[in-house]
């Protein structure tokens, strides 16, 4: 089933039943929690009969309810040679649906529930202590048939897609559900946590947009939080407040009740936190986000956290070192105690970055060996990144910024909810302004990641150049938005038909630019690439040493370099996955497959790899002739769906970009190329543009196809949105055309 936008955070309802240590099994759990909360639904969910006027709608949510229960307290915990305060958390979430299926596009939806049935993190503290983290789902369907007859599902006939002792994942098959019946399902999660560190509001809050795929006639939320436990919650872009209220055993209460909630009309290019009504709302046991500011005031506000982050914030620099190991290594390189007065300022801040990435993504401590894989994927602590550059830079003597910013993806900097709500950065101020994201492995030195362009920004200034002393000003400014020309893909194809004349072979190269780059960089990129990359960039020392140097054993370094080339011999299947991505087929007899340059450095910014691979089902035989599937070898542009075609949402693009595709078609021997008019086609408005031709070459021998597309700007206003379709349109009749190889006479 597809994860809604309704509710981003697994879902539950009463905790009563999981107070109880593990003395009953999951069965019975199961089968109590089902008994419950059938036994006591609300009268909505029984309910049946949907409007004469949804007929239509693919689907119905009948009744939506979503019910939460947090339980916090602190206990003693003996440790080996102290004692420690640790907050156990008792967490039970149930979200429980009733839907009318109205067609096969709401019937594929919810034709199978996929969910983590268990997972055990549990942390042992040596002899009978540990630290408890485990998480259980339980979930439950029933079937509504039109004449009123009720099937329960066989929750046991799941499959399990993933079953380890402590890491269960299954997959729940709703046999019988057909077009015109009513699903009853719910998921419920009961999690149990115990945190020697303070618990706070990190794994408890919870962001709910109030907007759904399928209208929903009756709405509910119920959280209820126990009286020790400190609640903020806010809501954003106008939405409705819950009702809060104590029961008589002093727990806070906090409902909300609603009927006819719409639908969400698109997803396409849209930003939910942004354009929608959300509440997020979260707990903790002690003061987490006000032990450091004055009063507690901000916490229980119904607002923004925003002045109580930069607060924080500001404190955490007067509590960290102010001389790093990259500021030391920055020296050495330079081998000058001040290297910013004898280097260019742009040159020495250069090598400060690449050092910081060095550091932080050239040093390992064993445990990447088990996600070896994903090592392309780290992303940097921001927030620490930030205060230890700036901390450095002060001592420098190096004018800079830092600076807080929210994704245009997520919330605004209005309504920031928590330190996890906002980036931090770095800008350098000199004769022309620098930036340090700390962002993922593949971001380059004054590279803004593109959902920060455009954004509003707080810039803090360190008081007196020493950010040392957690004094800033405080000022607004706007981040800066990059053009097509900063995001750009070039793509290059010569296509020649096999001697069977039944499939295509192509040779394929591939350069892009700025944002366009991240995702195939960390697909197409042996780590060990990555690795010696930023070795190389800081004359750093071989992974051998560096592996010595964290104190891993010889074992782990043996098994370093395994992985190392494990990868390299396999790196055809991550190959394989973009072109099956980009072509929508796997690619047949892959080989000349390789990074040509791997843009991991500023200096050199545009990656650039190729492959020769054969695909089918893109050449059909009429007689004598052959039909080419021309349109399809960019790999297809995008077709709008009925439901997006009209829009009242302004549009969030995820970059202004462009693309270029040149495609050398070669023509058999004997035959002649025909339909290339239809080919040429130009569209183009202040949203973007479109264009395609195809010519001939003057000895007959190939078809040259030049197709360009772009789009001007990361954000369109919805009342452009029809100069938007004329682009999308123009391009999406392109993926139909055609190209004759006609046999000569």
């Amino acid at each position: 089933m597809k994860l809604r936008l309704l509710i981003i955070a697994c879902l539950l309802t009463t905790g009563k039943l999981f107070a109880q240590e593990d003395t009953i099994s999951y069965a019975n759990k199961a089968a109590q929690l089902q008994k419950e909360i059938w036994g006591k639904q609300a009268p909505e969910f029984n309910v049946t009969a949907i409007p004469a006027g949804m007929a239509k709608e693919s689907a119905v949510i009948i009744a939506h309810a979503y019910t939460s229960q947090r339980t916090s307290n602190g206990k003693t915990k003996f440790m080996i040679v102290s004692t420690s305060t640790v907050t156990k958390t008792i967490r039970v979430n149930t979200l429980h649906e009733r839907i009318k299926i109205n067609d096969k596009v709401a019937l594929e939806d919810y034709s199978k529930l996929s969910y983590q049935k268990k997972l055990d993190k549990t942390v042992s503290l040596m002899l009978f202590n540990k630290l408890l983290n485990t998480h259980n789902t339980f979930i439950g369907a029933k079937l509504v048939k039109p004449d009123g007859k009720e099937i329960v599902v066989n929750t046991s006939e799941e499959v399990l897609v993933k079953n380890e002792d402590k890491d269960q994942k299954g997959i729940l098959a709703i046999p019988g559900l057909q077009v015109g019946d009513i699903l009853d399902y719910y998921i419920s999660t009961v999690e149990v946590n115990e945190d020697n560190k303070g618990n706070s509001f990190k794994d408890n809050e919870e962001v709910i947009v109030l907007m759904e795929e399928y209208p929903a006639l009756y709405f509910s939320l119920d959280f209820q939080f126990n009286s020790k436990l400190k609640v903020k919650c806010m809501y954003a872009n106008n939405a409705p407040h819950f009702v809060e209220s104590k029961n008589d055993a002093g727990d806070q209460l906090y409902s909300l009740k609603m009927t006819n909630v719409p639908k969400f009309e698109s997803k396409l290019w849209t930003s939910p936190l942004r354009q929608f009504p959300y509440i997020e709302i979260g707990s903790s046991y002690g003061n987490a986000y006000t032990d450091n500011i004055k009063g507690t005031e901000a916490f229980v506000s119904k607002g923004s956290m925003l002045e109580a982050t930069k607060q924080i914030l500001s404190k955490a620099f007067t509590e960290m070192s102010d001389v790093g190991p990259a500021e030391k290594r920055l020296k050495k390189f330079f081998n000058s105690p001040k290297p910013t007065k004898d280097e260019s300022l742009d040159s020495v801040m250069k090598v400060m970055y690449d050092e910081y990435k060095y550091l932080a993504f050239d040093l390992y401590n064993g445990d990447e060996i088990k996600k070896f894989h994903d090592l392309n994927y780290r992303k940097a602590s921001d927030k620490v990144s930030t205060i230890s550059m700036s901390l450095m830079l002060s001592d420098l003597g190096v004018d800079h910024d830092v600076l807080m910013v929210c994704s245009r993806l997520n919330n605004t900097l209005a309504n920031v909810y928590g330190l996890n709500d906002f980036t931090a950065a770095i800008r350098i101020n000199g004769e022309k302004q620098m930036y340090m994201f700390f962002d993922d492995v593949m971001t380059h030195f004054n590279e803004v990641p593109a959902r920060y362009q455009g954004e509003k920004v707080i810039v803090m200034h360190p008081v007196g150049g020493n950010s040392k002393l957690g004094l800033f000003t405080s000022t607004d400014s706007i981040m800066p938005v990059f053009g097509i020309d900063k995001n750009h893909s070039d793509e290059k194809l010569t296509v020649n038909m096999m001697p069977d004349m039944q499939k295509l072979k192509l040779t394929w190269n591939v350069k892009q630019d700025g944002n366009l780059r991240h995702g195939d960089q960390k697909l197409l990129i042996p780590v060990e690439d990555v690795d010696n990359a930023f070795m190389d960039a800081v004359n750093g020392d071989p992974i051998e040493t560096r592996l010595k140097q964290q104190a891993l054993t010889k074992k782990m370094s043996d098994d370093f370099t395994f992985s190392f080339e494990k990868e390299r011999e396999e790196m055809n299947k991550n190959f394989i996955e973009k072109i099956k991505d980009q072509f929508d087929q796997e690619p047949q007899q892959l080989t000349d497959f390789k990074v040509i340059n791997p843009a991991l450095e500023s200096s050199a910014p545009t990656f650039n790899y190729t492959a020769t691979f054969v695909l089918d089902n893109l050449v059909k035989k009429a007689g004598d002739n052959y039909i080419i599937d021309a349109g399809k070898l960019t790999g297809g542009f995008l077709t709008l769906d009925e439901k997006d075609k009209n829009r009242v949402l302004d549009v969030y693009m995820p970059e202004a970009r462009s693309f270029s595709y040149t495609i050398t078609l070669a023509i058999p021997k004997g035959y002649v190329a025909k339909g290339m008019e239809e080919m040429t086609n130009s569209k183009a408005n202040k949203t973007g543009s479109f264009s395609s031709v195809a010519k001939v070459n003057a000895t007959g021998t190939a078809v040259t196809i030049t197709v360009n597309r772009n789009y001007a700007h990361n954000f369109e206003k919805a009342e452009d949105w029809g100069l938007m379709k004329e682009i999308i349109e123009a391009a999406s009749t392109f993926n139909d055309q055609k190209i004759l190889f006609e046999k000569k006479g």
